[in-house]
């Protein structure tokens, strides 16, 4: 063996040193970081604050026709989180470095109806900016799907077949960006200062039936004109009585406005309504009557005064 050879093989990989360890996707151990003592802190600290301010970043990208919150039942906490749908992880997905890859050719599952039908893709994906790796996530999407409605032939084929692509891709971006769960307070500080709210977001479980999150009344609500929010202009929803509080009219969007209440007695405010008809036999239709006692709440017969956070407590069976 020649002195040349010698000297190669004794050569060692020089550690990574304090400042290239900083970055997130530099891998370290905890022998690696006790041996560094007192900088050891420091690095954790430097990267923990660089992704930190990526994920900031990334929230502040994101639209809120992007996210669909979720609510928890109020015995659980009644925690309000977001779910980062495919076209806004799409947005956030440069900011991470995420590569996709391995692809597989999309896989159509037939059923016995031949109009619905479901394809699956698989892929894997890796994140440059950590180094992490995660290997054979599946998306899919179903001809069944809303955004198939009024198509047939090759293009509904097309159109799950693309959307299926798009759920594999968002898969994977919001696992490896850690953005699968997003705390509603997480979105309110990452768009304070912009026109963006969370109130602004599209709801889904949690927030009424699927029928009342688009909008309409609740099957339970008495058959009269409901009170307008006078504070936001949005008609109020109708909450059936319990065994705790009488049936009331609520603001949906009482969380742009927490400091101003708009809770009205259904009661009182269909005995209003059925006087009002009585001595007007055709209705105009010009507009909905102000709702009375607006400003501070109405008092509950039982005593306890009703409050703006119990306009979207779900009833039991609500859920759609």
């Amino acid at each position: 063996m020649s002195p040349i050879d010698t000297q190669s093989e004794s050569v060692t990989e020089e550690p990574p040193d304090a400042l290239e360890l900083r970055r997130p996707d530099v891998p370290v151990t905890l022998a690696e970081l006790a041996a560094r003592k007192g900088e050891a802190i420091e690095i954790l600290e430097a990267r923990i604050e660089i992704l930190r301010m990526l994920h900031k970043a990334a929230l502040r990208a994101i639209a809120p026709e992007d996210v669909l919150l979720f609510k928890s039942p109020d015995e659980q906490g009644g925690q309000i989180t977001g779910y980062l749908q495919d076209c806004g992880a799409e947005r956030v997905r440069d900011f991470f470095g995420i590569e996709i890859f391995g692809v597989s050719a999309p896989e159509k599952i037939l059923t016995n109806d031949p109009a619905v039908f479901h394809y699956i893709i698989r892929g894997s994906g890796r994140c440059k900016l950590t180094r992490q790796t995660i290997e054979a996530v599946e998306g899919g999407r179903s001809s069944t799907d809303d955004f198939c409605k009024d198509k047939k032939g090759a293009e509904l084929e097309l159109a799950v077949r693309k959307a299926a692509r798009a759920n594999l891709d968002g898969r994977i971006v919001r696992e490896l960006a850690g953005l699968s769960n997003i705390p509603a307070d997480d979105l309110r500080q990452a768009w304070e200062g912009t026109s963006k709210k969370v109130e602004q977001c599209r709801r889904g479980r949690g927030f009424g039936t699927r029928n009342e999150r688009l909008g309409a009344t609740s099957e339970k609500a008495p058959d009269v004109d409901p009170p307008v929010c006078p504070h936001c202009g949005t008609t109020g929803v109708y909450r059936p009585a319990t065994d705790k509080r009488r049936a009331f009219y609520g603001c949906p969007k009482w969380e742009s406005h927490k400091d101003k209440k708009f809770i009205v007695d259904a009661e009182q405010w269909v005995a209003k309504q059925q006087k009002a008809d009585a001595a007007r036999p055709t209705r105009n239709g010009g507009g909905t009557e102000a709702a009375p006692a607006s400003g501070a709440g109405t008092e509950d017969p039982r005593g306890a005064p009703l409050m703006a956070e119990d306009v979207f407590k779900r009833e039991p069976g609500e859920d759609g």
